[in-house]
């Protein structure tokens, strides 16, 4: 599929595409989200199948598992907020610019 427009063809969207790529762009990343999705929620699985093993055989105490939960838990806000200061500075770059 090539994505240059025809010259002269007034029918593209805002972004510059036409409506047929557009929608070819939009099956992509549905497409893309759900393998990342698949392989996410397989991950889980054998995260949670490992960490039960683990808490059986008391290779690791809950005492720890719970200390390694509240650590997953800060990191990931602090990445939330990291994500969201790079977002504001894109921003007023872009205002700026």
């Amino acid at each position: 599929m090539s994505f240059a427009a025809p010259r002269g063809m007034s029918d593209s969207t805002p972004s510059g595409f036409t409506p047929e790529q557009e929608q070819f762009v939009t099956e992509v990343v549905a497409r893309l989200c759900r393998r990342y999705a698949d392989v996410i929620e397989k991950l889980a699985t054998e995260v949670h199948a490992l960490t039960i093993v683990l808490v059986e055989k008391r290779v690791i105490s809950l005492e720890r598992l719970e200390a390694a939960r509240r650590q997953l838990d800060l990191a990931y806000d602090l990445n939330r907020v990291l994500q969201i200061r790079s977002l504001i500075k894109e921003i007023d770059e872009l205002d700026a610019g």
